[in-house]
């Protein structure tokens, strides 16, 4: 993440089951706002679809709605802020995401969910928020958390309101 260290907070959250990544998508969506850009990151098989789906799901998109955009490239969703969910794994540069007219986006009244948001971090804001996923189990994941320190209560908050402990990195 290209934040200034002393501006950012990192830490993990361990998700044993696909509820709990349900739950930390709900803690995300309760306190979501407009302009906020989550870089999903991980190798196939993740979860990043799996928590942008919960993440859209808690801000009201039907959930059959929800799927994977690796062919579309972008898929856009209107719940209580509207979504704009890319997964740029086909894209060979930034420059490809920037066509897409990715600044209308990223600038705009919802939120963005990026998926593979490490091939293009160049073309997103300073301010996102990280959220690297690892695969611990069939069904288990290691959720590592880097967003701007001025968020770090809100999130933690509602991370104890949902029942997930985060833990320093």
């Amino acid at each position: 993440m290209s934040t200034d260290p002393a501006q950012s907070i990192s830490f993990t959250i361990e998700l044993a089951a696909e509820s709990d990544a349900d739950r930390l998508g709900q803690a995300i969506a309760e306190i979501a706002r407009a302009g906020l850009v989550i870089g999903l990151v991980g190798p196939l098989g993740a979860g990043k679809t799996r928590l942008a789906r919960a993440i859209a799901q808690s801000l009201g998109v039907d959930p059959t709605a929800i799927s994977s955009p690796t062919f579309m490239l972008i898929h856009e969703y209107d719940g209580r802020l509207p979504i704009a969910h890319f997964d740029v794994y086909r894209l060979t540069s930034a420059a490809e995401f920037e066509d897409l007219g990715v600044d209308d986006y990223l600038s705009g009244p919802g939120i963005c969910l990026v998926e593979w948001a490490d091939r293009v971090a160049e073309s997103l804001p300073a301010h996102r928020w990280e959220i690297r996923l690892e695969a611990t189990g069939p069904t288990s994941r290691l959720a590592r958390l880097t967003l701007p320190t001025a968020d770090r209560d809100s999130l933690i908050s509602r991370l104890a309101g949902v029942g997930l402990a985060p833990r320093p990195r």
